[in-house]
């Protein structure tokens, strides 16, 4: 979460994001590609080597379309900048047509319907194409954006807008501008951001979730006429003030999925803002008149909803706990008397939720990686029985105490002589510190040890000086010395978005 996907939801770009996407929404988990990725035991993988997918529509006969975000490109993205204003040496951004769509036939046999759709870097995040409905022979893709950067970024075609791509030629085409909306209108009120995740078709119209914006749309398919459906409301988080949100005890909404209802009413999925507590995040009902009503809770970074062949709704989790550095998220079923069961556990930074003719539950796994990871997404099949989930559970158990039992202490860094050296530590998780003040003598050598305890990457960074870390991915560690004099100074995460989210403190030097 930031209020794009995985920043602002990851706080500044899904998944988390994600991203950003969360934003967008997070790109955060190296996976060794001579290693099988593990997965839930109640499912099998249908598709592959997918560039960060993030969803799948299913068709009538029996093909699976799936949203893949990309990889972002070779572009270096620097801020719009007014005259007189120096352009900034270093780039917030890498983008580039890497988004696609690819069809997977009822026979296994996968080919790309659609490329060239903008796919946008921040950080260890990636956004860009993320969901899509079928209406007959055409798919509208809900294709994100830069989030936060919005303002201050040059756009390109397609980008935080749906498009209309057909099924048979691959032809695509723009229905609606959110960019310009959101530029323009600034619906929610808080600072311009875009990136479009979810979507939703009804009745002759398509709803869309800007994760970024806080807000659902609604186009009329025949004039591409767009309007302001409903603003999604803050999460209530007692003792949890938010600065972007006026200091409102509450985390942005982020959201990412939309059910459409016979009624016309919705069921607007939430990803929640930074740092996802556990059971935060849920969903809105919506009422046909774009009347917000209840929120239900209980769920944990919510990327997709679906309706389940029995009516009810199912909901995937991107992570179970980043707080802690849990990246397994799940398929959750919401039963009729409110209660929830896990339907598919251990499902690694998983996104998206469709169901085929034959009532399988798909799913998708390693949906968000880090920017030049090989693409290592999963479609998957799974049985959502109860034999098979009563398995699934054991098995992810099982995995967790393996886990938990082949945790080891990081391995000090050779440091020569620094067993006199003052030596602090500090740890990062997502998305903050572990405290908000180090204190150390001004005019020494001082070893400064961070460890990254959390799945997104984060750096260390002494605001002033030269003194910073490398990105850290989770697990990692890493020891500079510093030597300052007397003084207050800030520390932060660079990572774009992290240090708005509240990724940052203050060094105290005397």
């Amino acid at each position: 979460m930031r209020k794009n996907l995985v920043a602002r939801g990851v706080a500044a770009f899904a998944v988390v994001s994600a991203l950003a996407m969360p934003a967008l929404l997070g790109k955060s988990v190296a996976v060794a590609q001579d290693q099988a990725p593990p997965l839930p035991a109640n499912c099998v993988v249908v598709g592959q080597g997918l560039l960060n997918p993030r969803s799948v529509v299913v068709g009538e006969d029996g093909s699976m379309y799936v949203i893949e975000t990309g990889d972002g490109g070779e572009e270096a993205v620097f801020p719009m900048t007014g005259e007189g204003t120096p352009t900034p040496a270093e780039p917030i951004s890498m983008r580039g047509g890497t988004g696609q769509v690819t069809k997977i036939a009822a026979d296994g046999t996968a080919s790309v319907l659609a490329t060239g759709l903008p796919s946008y870097t921040f950080g260890t995040e990636v956004v860009g194409p993320a969901a899509g409905a079928l209406v007959g022979d055409v798919l509208y893709v809900a294709v994100g954006g830069p989030g936060p950067g919005t303002p201050v970024v040059d756009p390109v075609e397609y980008q935080n807008s749906v498009v209309a791509i057909d099924v048979n030629s691959g032809e695509m085409s723009v229905v609606a501008d959110i960019n310009s909306y959101e530029l323009a209108n600034n619906p929610d009120g808080l600072g311009i951001d875009s990136n479009l995740f979810g979507i939703a078709a009804g009745d002759g119209v398509l709803y869309v979730a800007d994760a970024g914006g806080n807000t659902v749309y609604k186009i009329d398919i025949a004039s591409g006429e767009l309007s302001v459906f409903a603003v999604i409301p803050g999460i209530p988080a007692p003792g949890m003030a938010n600065a972007e949100r006026g200091g409102a005890e509450e985390l942005d909404p982020v959201p990412t999925s939309i059910i459409v209802n016979e009624d016309g009413s919705l069921a607007v999925g939430v990803l929640s803002g930074g740092p996802f507590p556990p059971g935060a995040a849920g969903y809105y009902a919506v009422a046909a008149d774009g009347t917000v009503g209840e929120y239900t809770s209980g769920l944990t970074m919510v990327m997709s909803l679906g309706t389940g062949p029995d009516g009810l709704i199912y909901a995937t989790s991107f992570a179970a706990d980043l707080i802690s550095g849990n990246p397994f998220g799940s398929v959750t079923r919401v039963n009729e008397d409110g209660s929830m069961s896990v339907v598919v556990p251990g499902l690694m930074l998983g996104s998206g939720i469709a169901f085929d003719a034959n009532g399988s539950l798909l799913t998708i796994a390693f949906s968000s990686m880090e920017p030049g990871t090989p693409a290592s997404g999963v479609l998957l099949s799974c049985d959502t029985s109860d034999e098979a989930v009563a398995g699934a559970v054991a098995a992810a158990e099982a995995m967790a105490a393996a886990m938990a039992g082949g945790e080891s202490t990081p391995e000090e860094a050779d440091s020569g002589d620094s067993a006199a050296m003052t030596e602090v530590t500090i740890e990062a998780v997502d998305i903050a510190y572990n405290t908000d003040t180090l204190e150390i003598p001004a005019d020494t050598d001082v070893m400064i040890t961070v460890t990254n305890n959390g799945v997104a990457a984060h750096d260390f960074v002494i605001e002033g000086t030269d003194f910073k870390t490398d990105y850290l991915n989770g697990g990692e560690t890493v020891s500079i010395t510093v030597n300052l004099p007397a003084g207050e100074y800030v520390f932060f995460c660079s990572v774009p978005g992290h240090r708005a989210a509240g990724m940052a403190g203050t060094l105290i030097v005397k």
